[in-house]
This record gives structure tokens, C-alpha cells and sequence, in this order.
């Protein structure tokens, strides 16, 4: 327990409950109902400790890129985000 108490601390969780409607109906004639518990994180948070996390520096890219597996530029590899050419509109439409 004490090594994994040494681990780093992200994000803390939320939970939340939900009452979930089923597909049986109940002896009141109406369908029936269960209380169920959704834990979740915050996904700006788990994006702000990615980000910051310096173990993932040299892993993280920002930069749009077009990547090949040739060296004549024909056979494109798409494979990650910022070599998709979602990543790349994106930021030409903002101007960065």
C-alpha cells in the first residue's frame, strides 16, 4: 500500500447517480427503474494533466504533420491525430 500511495495524484473522481429506465414493466404498470452510480473524471482536467505531464514531453505533438512510410511521399501514414488532415485544416482556419 505504501507504493501505491507514492503514486502521483491526477485528476479526482465525481460520482454521480443516475436513475436508468429498463425494458420491464413493473407490477404498478409502469416501466421499471434502477439507481446506478456513474464515476467519472473531468475531461478538461485529464487533458491539463496529460499535457503538463513532463514524462509524456518527447510523446506529445502540437504541430500538424504530414507523415509517409516512402520516400517518394506516396503512402501516407495516418496514424495520430496531427497527421490527419482534420488537425491540419484546423489550425490553417485559425491561423496559427
Amino acid at each position: 500500500m505504501k507504493k501505491v500511495d507514492a503514486l502521483p495524484i491526477g485528476p479526482g473522481w465525481t460520482c454521480e447517480i443516475l436513475t436508468v429506465e429498463g425494458n420491464v414493466v413493473g407490477e404498478d404498470g409502469k416501466m421499471m427503474t434502477e439507481e446506478m452510480e456513474l464515476w467519472r473524471h473531468d475531461p478538461i482536467e485529464c487533458v491539463k494533466e496529460l499535457v503538463g505531464n513532463p514524462a509524456f514531453k518527447n510523446f506529445m505533438s502540437y504541430v500538424p504533420e504530414r507523415v509517409f512510410s516512402d520516400k517518394e511521399g506516396t503512402d501516407r501514414v495516418l496514424d495520430e491525430t496531427w497527421t490527419a488532415d482534420w488537425w491540419w485544416n484546423t489550425q490553417v482556419c485559425v491561423g496559427v
